[in-house]
């Protein structure tokens, strides 16, 4: 009994991590894909866009990061990283959320004094 219960919770950390690596990706292809912005995304999109690539044994590039909730962070998916490197400029990202978390709050140009 013990050993079927092992077996059922083996494949069902596979099919859960193998459905949440795919989950990530908005719209992709051999060619390429975007990302959903967000600052978790944003911290791991280096490995999203690595493991869609890998699928076609290609190198991803991320080309564009728009910071805002909304837009997408998108890569291209290279055969070798070398080609292309002065027509397509690879974009850094954040690699945490902290800078995010931490942005200075703005004064309010009225106050209110009761």
């Amino acid at each position: 009994m013990s050993v079927a219960l092992r077996v059922c919770l083996v494949g069902l950390a596979l099919v859960l991590t193998a459905a949440g690596a795919r989950a990530q990706v908005y719209r992709g292809n051999d060619t390429g894909g975007i990302i959903p912005w967000s600052c978790e995304n944003e911290a791991a999109a280096r490995d999203i866009a690595g493991a869609h690539c890998a699928g076609w044994n290609k190198v991803a590039r991320i080309t564009s990061a728009r910071r805002m909730y909304g837009e997408f962070i998108s890569f291209n998916c290279l055969w070798r990283p070398n080609v292309a490197r002065y027509q397509i400029p690879a974009v850094g990202t954040r690699a945490s959320c902290d800078a995010h978390a931490r942005a200075p709050r703005l004064n309010p140009r009225v106050r209110a004094r009761y």
